[in-house]
């Protein structure tokens, strides 16, 4: 049993019980799809958590693996990209969703040194199956921005 997969464990029903929590102020025909995808969290995480049981009945043993997942960690990348979202996250409201994606995306690349050409075709594809799914397909409204609407 691996201490780091303790911790998604909890994360993941921290998480799942959040959504869970937001869900149930829906609507009741909009909560049929979101009920359906948190008992699918609840399930996965449910059976890793039985994995990690079977394994430390089986093995008898606790392994401390946080050096081993952190090992490499730049913690000046770390906080530029949570930085990043956070100034995403209030662009959205004035620039509206695919401006504020785009700057984000190529933005977020080259901080974290992605070369150019990647990163320019990553971000046309995430947008381009952004725009297909939600756009045309789903017919979502995504934010227009204030500049915009």
């Amino acid at each position: 049993m691996k201490d780091s997969d303790i911790g998604v464990i909890v994360i993941m029903y921290a998480v799942a019980t959040w959504f869970l929590v937001m869900t149930v102020q829906l609507p009741e025909g909009a909560q049929s799809y979101p009920l359906i995808l948190i008992v699918a969290l609840y399930a996965c995480t449910t059976i890793l958590l039985i994995q990690q049981i079977w394994h430390f009945k089986r093995h008898r043993l606790f392994i401390n693996d946080f050096r081993k997942i952190f090992q490499g960690f730049l913690p000046k990348q770390f906080i530029g990209v949570v930085v990043g979202c956070v100034i995403y996250l209030s662009l959205v409201n004035y620039l509206g969703y695919y401006i504020s994606s785009v700057l984000y995306l190529i933005l977020a690349q080259f901080f974290l040194k992605v070369r150019p050409i990647p990163a320019v075709i990553s971000c046309v594809c995430v947008m381009g199956v952004t725009y297909l799914v939600f756009s045309l397909f789903l017919k979502v409204p995504l934010p227009l921005g204030i500049l915009f609407e």
